[in-house]
């Protein structure tokens, strides 16, 4: 159990240094070559597409979201 939770914590460590790396922009790119070299992460070719806009859809009946609040109170 004990070797589990170093791995965690070890896990956890690496993807704090990346985020702490990805706030300075000077950076960006040199965190995005080290995490292409990561299988764990897939980083996209600077030629590919951005995302389209898709429309939300609209649901039937009282939000998710409402009723929780509802049930909260």
């Amino acid at each position: 159990m004990a070797k589990a939770a170093s791995r965690s914590n070890e896990k956890a460590h690496q993807i704090s240094a990346v985020t702490r790396r990805l706030r300075e922009k000077s950076r960006v790119m040199k965190t995005l070559k080290a995490l292409a070299c990561d299988p764990a992460f897939t980083v996209p070719p600077g030629s590919s597409r951005k995302c389209r806009a898709v429309k939300p859809l609209k649901g039937k009946g009282i939000p998710a979201s409402r009723l929780l609040v509802m049930d909260r109170r």
